[in-house]
């Protein structure tokens, strides 16, 4: 993965862009940040369709009802509040 700084990256984005279509992810860091990575569509793609979505992951949870906690009644608000 190539490295860019951001002020190569800027000036030379077409150059980013190709190379992150034809070499794969380019990585473009600025000093103050945590770094960003160009990737194409099509990777990117790939990438989230390797991974459940948290839903998924819930729902196909190997959990029985046994393995959760006793469930608390809610609390009721009375009309003496009011």
């Amino acid at each position: 993965m190539r490295t860019w700084s951001i002020s190569d990256a800027r000036a030379n984005i077409s150059s980013v862009f190709d190379e992150a279509l034809k070499n794969g992810p380019q990585k473009i860091e600025r000093r103050d940040s945590e770094p960003v990575v160009m990737v194409a569509e099509s990777d990117w793609n790939r990438l989230i369709a390797e991974y459940p979505t948290i839903a998924e992951l819930i729902l196909n949870a190997p959990i029985e009802s046994d393995d959760l906690p006793d469930r608390r009644p809610a609390r009721s608000i009375t009309k003496d509040l009011f």
